[in-house]
């Protein structure tokens, strides 16, 4: 009997608890008829609270009121509460340049989403069923995808339940008529201007007709796909732990680790990220995978550019999905003088000048340096990098800055927003990293510039070589 699969379904997964509030989407169609119907039924042994949504899409003139009416008066006769939605769908999809199809889907959802505010809804119920599911998974395959995509819809995502994937349309129908329980049909369905009702029509009718049953048997294998879909999510969970690294920014994968995962898992922790970055929307577009997948064999600082201003890098020890590629304009330079604070470039910076006699030994730290003030040529300036900026290493050689940030690995995209501490084109600090020789304090030095950092709390700041 269909309407006890149906209350398996849900049982089996865990779709409905006693007293909750559920929405329905009602278009007056047999799926939606069925679901509203099998789920008051339901409610009485459950105390569940229903309510009803019904969306007038404007497209059909007095047929879709004709649908409205039904809805009304099929909700009263129950004492469903009916919520209708009123929307000119053609008119949005020519104004967000999208098609009908995925208008008229925004404007169900967004109604959705009011209803579970202003209710207090727990459970949207959308009333698809083993042949939409085959269509979707036909859809899906097209178009190109990947395991997540040909398994189709699932039963419970978020706060939506679909309690008749486990069921067919003419399986619906008939259980209608064994109801008496009539339901209206939208004339859209027959057009093939609209890519699923060409695949219904025209592929699945066809595959049926070859092979009767196969919508079942294909949403029954999409219940496979989704169990191995659910194993390879729990797999990556525990990757993701020790190999992926959430930056302000984005997301850096550790090199050493994504060597060690597998295919499959490089290519989930890849498309993670991407979801991340831009939406879910990303997973159909496989190629993003396939080619930061690639990246990470190449020459370190090469890159890919993503949608939405996100880019790929490659660096050295990490991968990095990011939004931004060094396009962040740096600040004016800073003037900086003892005894004062400044800010720059989102960090405190207090310097003190003070009698070497008074300093004991100089401790090393990363986010607090001492100098030797009398050795400064010009002014202590705050800034970015320059061309021309050097450092002077052990031997009073002189070193380029930009080949000293690419020893230190790091990466091209951040080398523009290091912070500087220079004297002309001298660099007294690369801050957070090292000083130059030439600006150490020595038992000749007379007077001591003391610069902290506070950007990593000043006083929590950690001991580091230079």
């Amino acid at each position: 009997m269909m309407q006890k699969r149906v209350y398996d379904y849900i049982k089996r997964w865990d779709m409905i608890r006693p007293h909750m509030k559920i929405l329905v989407g009602l278009s007056g169609g047999a799926d939606s008829v069925a679901l509203l119907q099998l789920l008051w039924e339901y409610g009485k042994e459950y105390g569940i609270q229903l309510y009803a949504l019904h969306v007038n899409h404007g497209i059909r003139g007095a047929e879709a009121r004709r649908d409205q009416d039904f809805c009304k008066q099929f909700c009263e006769e129950r004492g469903i509460p009916l919520q209708v939605v009123c929307e000119d769908v053609p008119e949005r999809a020519i104004k967000e340049g999208i098609s009908i199809e995925e208008a008229g889907r925004r404007v169900r959802y967004e109604a959705f989403e009011r209803e579970f505010l202003e209710h207090e809804i727990e459970r949207g119920a959308l009333a698809h069923h083993q042949n939409d599911q085959a269509e979707t998974m036909l859809f899906h395959l097209m178009r190109g995808t990947g395991l997540r995509g040909i398994r189709g819809m699932e039963p419970v995502r978020g706060p939506y339940i679909r309690p008749l994937l486990c069921v067919t349309r003419a399986e619906i129908e008939a259980w209608l008529r064994e109801k008496k329980l009539a339901w209206v049909e939208d004339s859209t369905n027959q057009e093939l201007d609209y890519t699923r009702n060409r695949i219904r029509h025209q592929v699945l009718a066809s595959m049926e007709e070859i092979r009767p049953g196969c919508a079942a048997r294909m949403a029954r294998t999409a219940e496979r796909l989704k169990e191995a879909e659910d194993y390879l999510e729990e797999e990556l969970k525990k990757w993701w732990e020790k190999s992926v690294h959430e930056r302000r920014d984005g997301y850096a994968i550790s090199l050493e680790k994504f060597e060690e995962m597998h295919l499959v898992m490089r290519k989930k922790t890849v498309l993670r990220c991407l979801e991340g970055l831009l939406g879910e929307g990303i997973g159909s577009r496989a190629v993003y995978v396939e080619q930061i997948c690639a990246l990470s064999k190449g020459h370190r600082g090469s890159r890919i550019t993503l949608p939405e201003d996100c880019f790929a890098v490659l660096g050295y020890e990490e991968l990095l999905l990011k939004r931004g590629y060094g396009k962040k304009t740096a600040e004016e330079p800073v003037i900086c003088a003892p005894g004062g604070e400044y800010y720059y470039m989102g960090a405190d910076f207090c310097l003190t000048l003070e009698k070497s006699e008074k300093i004991g030994k100089i401790v090393v730290k990363r986010y607090t340096k001492w100098f030797d003030y009398d050795k400064i040529r010009t002014n202590v300036v705050l800034r970015t990098r320059r061309p021309g900026d050097y450092l002077e290493i052990t031997g009073g050689i002189h070193k380029k800055l930009k080949d000293y940030l690419i020893d230190c690995k790091v990466p091209r995209e951040e080398r523009d927003q290091c912070i500087l501490l220079a004297d002309g084109s001298h660099v007294i600090w690369v801050t957070g990293m090292r000083i130059s020789e030439r600006y150490k304090v020595t038992e000749q030095t007379k007077r001591i510039l003391k610069v902290q950092m506070r950007e990593n709390g000043g006083t929590k700041d950690g001991e580091t070589s230079y």
